[in-house]
């Protein structure tokens, strides 16, 4: 068998399953098997594939048409142009978190010495990014800080800081409990889905991502508004606080940052046109 019917093969199988993405996730995970990029696997296709090589490829189709994420096969996600490591119990990062870390950039290009703040933080995928796109530009000083309650989290934290040659502090806390420093800017992709809407979200992320990772309460604001009311001590005066929300809780959440004295607040849209990105300064 060919490579490429190999990967036909694992095709029809995810798109029975359900699987959306289907060709996307065959092709990925032939490229797991093989070691292969990109091109390799184009390169490739018409190549005979040996009996143990098509068990394997088939062993992990298999796993990833009981819709486990192929994150957590593979082990890995890029994101900002960096690979970070995945792992169950865990958040998977999403394409368009990058909003926030571009706009987090934007906003702060130019100044020196930031202290930042990535709180819920998951892989560390915002704050390390943060702190990986300041060094390349030359911000050698600056203070990036990761916060989650999370042991899961804090431990693949510290191995993606290790991995990717971060400079960053991780700290296992509870929101602010054993937060000490006030901050220039505070970055957060909190869980946010209101509980009861948790069993209508698609089945990867119901059943094989960290409930805790998800979970924002009765009406999805909890999160928010913890952070946001915790802002006099730990966000300096004209400070910037960023979120990620959910498509349709940016009015709640703007109501809950005017209330508490913050100016200047936005939103930014998401690659489908919906509501993903709040900005607001202190």
């Amino acid at each position: 068998m060919q490579l490429k019917e190999l990967i036909k093969c694992g095709e029809n199988i995810l798109k029975d399953a359900g699987i959306d993405g289907y060709a996307n996730d065959a092709k990925l995970l032939a490229m797991f098997i093989f070691g292969l990029d990109y091109t390799g696997i184009f390169m490739k296709m018409n190549e005979e594939v040996s009996t143990e090589d098509r068990e394997s490829y088939m062993d992990v189709i298999n796993v990833r048409s009981t819709h486990y994420p192929c994150q957590y096969i593979i082990g890995s996600q890029d994101f900002m142009g960096y690979t970070f490591k995945c792992s169950e119990g865990v958040l998977i990062p999403r394409p368009e978190t990058e909003i926030l870390v571009e706009t987090a950039l934007q906003l702060t290009e130019g100044y020196n010495d930031i202290k930042a703040l990535d709180m819920c933080c998951g892989t560390g995928c915002i704050g390390i990014s943060y702190n990986l796109k300041r060094l390349e530009s030359g911000h050698t000083n600056d203070l990036v800080q990761l916060a989650d309650i999370s042991r899961e989290a804090i431990e693949l934290c510290e191995e993606n800081v290790f991995n990717l040659g971060a400079k960053c502090d991780i700290v296992r806390t509870d929101l602010f409990e054993k937060i000490e420093h006030s901050y220039d800017i505070i970055m957060s992709n909190p869980p946010y889905i209101p509980t009861s809407d948790i069993d209508d979200i698609m089945e990867d992320v119901r059943e094989f991502e960290p409930r805790l990772a998800l979970d924002g309460m009765e009406d999805g604001l909890y999160f928010y508004d913890n952070i946001i009311r915790r802002t006099d001590r730990y966000l300096r005066q004209d400070g910037i606080l960023i979120f990620e929300i959910g498509y349709n809780q940016y009015q709640d959440i703007r109501d809950l940052l005017i209330n508490k004295g913050f100016t200047d607040v936005s939103v930014k849209k998401d690659y489908a046109g919906l509501d993903r990105v709040v900005i607001a300064r202190r």
